[in-house]
């Protein structure tokens, strides 16, 4: 896999009914759509797998200090 490619099938999609399930565990109110919900996951998703695969390059290999 290229270093710039992420793979977009590891990525879990979620439904209204766990967006809304999710929401309903939380005290308090949050106004936000299922659609902006799922637009914050995914982008919060690609930030977090880039910043794992950054690090990965920038780990020193086993054996090396």
């Amino acid at each position: 896999m290229d270093g710039d490619q992420i793979p977009s099938g590891l990525e879990l999609e979620l439904t209204d009914e766990d967006i809304l399930d999710a929401l309903a565990a939380v005290p308090g109110y949050i106004d936000i759509s299922t659609e902006d919900f799922r637009t914050v996951y995914h982008l919060a998703w690609r930030h977090a797998l880039l910043r794992l695969q950054a690090g990965q390059r920038s780990a020193p290999e086993d054996g090396e200090s």
